[in-house]
């Protein structure tokens, strides 16, 4: 989740994006991005921390964890790009591969209309390993076939680099990579984000990144991508 903390880091240094300032996990599940960036602090105490998802059920679950773990995050049952308080930076962790075509391009077309500052999107890595990864994975923590089947078909569907920047580069977003795949080791890599900011915020993001920023790529990565 390395990018998350340099992110808001650009945001405060930024004129325009006042606080308090609002992260929105779409799609949370149980709420384990919002949990752990709650119970580590790791965004600081001006950062509201907000889970949402369509089930009712995760939605509650998620709650009834936070509150169990004495965490100062809230999860909701609603459209995450409803809410009536904006989101300041959209995130969301292995949902990315469910949207195809024309959804994936609404997708980041919807967050580019919103008053948010950026989202970050971490997902499947795209690698040639990413299958067997996830094959050995689920076979040895789920016990369910479902799950097990579930989890090698998501990374089989798992978004190229390519696919990403193109469907990310909306007018009023500069879109980036994280560790693209010739970048990255492929032994090590499961998970990048797909990152986008608005135009003013990429030098001070990348300034956050320190010495991280060589891992950082836009849509120029594609010409220079091999055919």
């Amino acid at each position: 989740m390395r990018p998350l903390s340099p992110l808001f880091t650009a945001i405060r240094a930024t004129s325009g994006w006042p606080g308090p300032y609002r992260l929105v996990d779409i799609g949370c599940g149980l709420g384990y991005l919002v949990r752990w960036l709650a119970a580590t602090d790791a965004l600081g105490a001006d950062v509201e921390l907000v889970g949402v998802d369509l089930d009712a059920a995760l939605v509650g679950e998620a709650g009834r964890l936070a509150r169990a773990e004495v965490l100062n995050c809230r999860f909701v049952h609603a459209d995450a790009f409803a809410l009536r308080q904006a989101a300041t930076v959209y995130v969301s962790t292995g949902v990315l591969h469910h949207f195809r075509g024309p959804a994936l391009d609404r997708f980041f077309q919807t967050q580019a209309a919103s008053p948010a500052a950026a989202f970050c999107h971490f997902d499947i890595a795209a690698t040639r390993l990413a299958p067997i990864g996830a094959w050995i994975f689920h076979r040895a923590r789920m016990r369910h076939p479902l799950g097990r089947h579930d989890g090698v078909v998501s990374a089989q569907r798992a978004h190229s680099d390519e696919t990403l920047l193109r469907a990310a580069d909306v007018p009023g977003i500069r879109p980036l990579l994280y560790e693209p795949q010739r970048l990255a080791n492929p032994f090590c890599t499961t998970v990048r984000p797909v990152i986008g900011v608005r135009p003013p915020l990429e030098a001070p993001f990348r300034l956050a990144l320190g010495r991280a920023a060589r891992h950082l790529v836009g849509p120029e990565y594609l010409a220079q991508a091999p055919r």
